[in-house]
């Protein structure tokens, strides 16, 4: 049995060698003899590298050939010249708009309002510009350009007076040769947006003809005439005495009113623009508005912001009008002739109140502004007009307070956000799948 243990050992140990230290080479090991075995290995996994690589650079070379062969197809034309249009469309000036940014959040100006919850939107807008025609036009030949719009909470049966505009660029590269083309605007019935009737912007085949193979970009947008009425805020007015008398305790606590600041807003009910009203003196705007007399008198302001809640702009308005409650009127002495921090003039009085409206004088004034020429809002998307008041001590009658209205009406036209569709002018004869 020995014997035979013995050699079956010597047997197993025969393919074994060790290293310097006890460790087990493998028959293959460089320092068993086996350096041919390990260089064939490494031929292998360079020869795999090699193969992976080759297959990385092929993809590129694929990829390259896909993107290459879709910009010089007529849907790549389309998509870039989207993206392009889209780029100057919401950045005209980077510089300008990041500044105009910082403005409108430094500036605290904006006076707020209340929601009404049952009217998201009210009125009409453009949903979509979509040609009829296909995205892809021989040149010389006309195509039509649909304007879709959307009635939102107004009866079906409202008209509103419209005006449609649609143009083109020549150039989609060269801004110095660039010249702008007006579309034809063909209505079932002109000068009037109702539901039911079609608008459509036509580009002729003569403006066709004229243009090189390509992808052209057509915006298209619309002014109506709306308003926003009935803008109104109830007004809290205390004498001084009063006012001194409470000190620091909330006045609507003191009076046990059950209401409180932020009840005290306009209510904004989905028309393009909202009207927020705001109040105060003594270095404050808050209600409520501290009237005092004598050899100490209190400035107070009444301030009116315009708030843009679409994505179009105020094309022009037709009326601005503001309504204080009797006893109360706007101090020509401090506020000086109409401009455009106070654009008011007298509009009259009548039993109840006394209205101001937008003088003739300052409405272009109105609509320049830092970022863009003939702009009425900026980046920031609101307006505030501020003017000084007198109020006449004799309202409250031996009352602790009282209670008055202000309100503002606006009749405006506004200009849609413009909607864009793009289409390629193929050369006659030429295929018309894109």
């Amino acid at each position: 049995m020995r014997l035979f243990g013995r050699s079956s050992r010597d047997e197993i140990m025969r393919g074994i060698s060790f290293g310097k230290r006890g460790q087990i080479l493998s028959p293959g090991s460089a320092s068993s003899g086996g350096g041919a075995g390990h260089s064939t290995g490494g031929a292998q996994s360079s020869g795999r590298n090699m193969l992976m690589i080759s297959l990385f650079l092929f993809g590129l070379v694929v990829v390259g050939v896909f993107i290459w062969g879709y910009l010089a197809s007529a849907n790549g034309q389309r998509a870039v010249q989207d993206v392009l249009a889209s780029i100057k469309k919401y950045t005209v000036d980077p510089v300008s708009d990041f500044f105009a940014g910082v403005y409108s959040t430094g500036s605290g100006d904006y006076f707020a309002t209340n929601i009404n919850s049952s009217s998201d939107k009210k009125g009409i807008d453009l949903v979509d510009f979509r040609s009829l025609t296909g995205d892809a036009v021989p040149a010389g030949q006309a195509f039509d350009i649909l304007y879709d719009i959307e009635y939102y909470n107004v009866p079906s049966s409202s008209t509103y007076e419209g005006d449609f505009y649609c143009y083109f660029n020549t150039s989609t590269k060269d801004t110095e040769s660039n010249v702008r083309k007006d579309g034809e605007i063909i209505s079932s019935n002109s000068g009037v947006i109702q539901k039911g009737a079609t608008t459509l912007c036509r580009i002729s085949g003569e403006q066709t003809q004229a243009l090189t193979q390509g992808a052209y970009t057509v915006f298209g947008a619309f002014s109506f005439k709306t308003a926003t009425k009935d803008a109104s805020l109830p007004v809290y007015f205390i004498p001084g005495e009063v006012a001194d008398q409470i000190g620091d305790t909330d006045f609507f606590d003191a009076y046990d009113l059950g209401i409180s600041q932020g009840d005290l807003r306009v209510v904004y009910n989905g028309e393009p623009l909202s009207v927020g009203i705001g109040v105060g003196g003594e270095g404050e705007e808050q209600q409520p508005v501290i009237i005092r007399s004598g050899d100490t008198l209190s400035y107070n302001t009444v301030a009116i912001t315009l708030n843009n809640e679409w994505n179009g702009n105020i094309k022009s308005f037709d009326s601005f009008t503001l309504y204080l409650p009797d006893g109360v009127t706007l101090n020509d002495e401090l506020n000086g002739a109409p401009s455009v921090s106070c654009p008011f003039s007298s509009g009259g009085r009548d039993e109840r109140s006394n209205s101001y409206t937008m003088d003739d004088s300052v409405k272009d004034s109105l609509f320049t502004n830092y970022v863009a020429n003939y702009a009425f809002f900026g980046k920031s998307n609101y307006r505030t007009f501020q003017c000084w008041i007198s109020v006449d001590p004799d309202i409250f009658a031996d009352a602790p307070y009282v209670v008055k209205e202000y309100s503002v009406d606006i009749e405006y036209v506004y200009t849609v956000e413009e909607k864009q569709e793009t289409v390629s002018i193929i050369q006659q004869g030429g295929a018309l799948v894109a």
